[in-house]
Formats: C-alpha cells, structure tokens, sequence
C-alpha cells in the first residue's frame, strides 16, 4: 500500500483524523483521499472538474476565513493543481512550509548535497534548516502577514489559516 498522505489529493482538506480518509474497493482505508471525495474505491463525483473543485472549496475558505470570494477560488485552484488526482503524479510537499517540490530543484539539500523531497530548498539547506530556530508561532508571525495582504482577508482570520495549516506538517506537528 502507498505511503499515506496527509491531505486529500482530490479536494486538499487535511486527512488527520482515521475516519477522514476515504475507502478504497475492499473497505482499507484511502492513502490518498478523503471520505467525501472517495468511497468504495471511487470519486463520489468522477466528473468533477478543477474548476468545479476550486469553486466549491472557495466557497468554505471565503466563509471559514472571510476571503473575498474570487480570491478564495483562485487560491484553492493554485493549490489544487499539485494534488494526484488533478496532476497526474503525487508531488511530495515541503514538510516545513507546505510549498510542492515540483522539480529536484525545488528540493532541499543534505549535508552531502544530495537533494531530499522531505522539505524545500527555502526550508533546508546542507543537512539544517534554514532558520533553525523557528517555532510554529514564528512561522505564524512570518507568513499570517503575507497571506492577508495576497488573499485581502483580515490578520487574525490569515493567522488561523496558518496556524491550521502549520499543524498538517511533520516538522511541526
């Protein structure tokens, strides 16, 4: 069976709790998607598009996190694209930063200069994170600021976006 992912690979919601995944022909549970995109070994709705996908799950970001509507659809559809069922491939996240390592460029590097698919190159760098000695509440403080002003939401509302975010990734889980 595949190494389980940590996201739905169809729609992205976060696969953290056993009964989000869904299941697979013979009952397993998914390694890959969620509940409400997968049951019994297929999409619930083998039709849908990207679009279709970006317009719902912009629909529950605007409302959860108060993002004007067309930037919430723009943004679940930039981070659709990556995901398995809408690529093609799995594409490994950073488990820092969360950013798709699309290309062994985009890949972290080892202490031996090897690349490694487990963090980006903005994260780790010769074998150590680039910046050590960030916390979660850091990364927080860091990236709240610049998601609010990109997607025109308010500060508070882009720092539980992070802070959500942040606690689907191994380095800060």
């Amino acid at each position: 069976m595949p190494e389980p992912v940590s996201s739905c690979q169809s729609c992205g919601m976060p696969l953290a709790a056993p009964g989000d995944r869904g299941t697979e022909a013979d009952g397993a549970p998914s390694p890959h998607y969620c509940r409400y995109c997968y049951r019994a070994g297929r999409f619930t709705e083998p039709g849908a598009t990207i679009e279709q996908m970006a317009e719902r799950g912009g629909a529950v970001m605007a409302g959860m996190f108060e993002i004007p509507p067309d930037r919430a659809r723009g943004f679940t559809l930039q981070q659709l694209r990556p995901l398995l069922r809408w690529s093609g491939r799995l594409i490994p996240s950073c488990e820092s930063c969360g950013m798709p390592i699309l290309d062994s460029a985009e890949a972290g590097t080892e202490a031996d200069g090897s690349t490694t698919v487990r963090y980006c190159i903005h994260c780790y760098r010769g074998g150590a994170f680039v910046d050590p000695e960030l916390t979660r509440e850091g990364m927080v403080e860091q990236y709240a600021p610049l998601l609010a002003a990109e997607l025109g939401m308010p500060l508070e509302r882009a720092k539980a976006m992070v802070t959500a975010f942040t606690a689907t990734l191994p380095r800060w889980a």
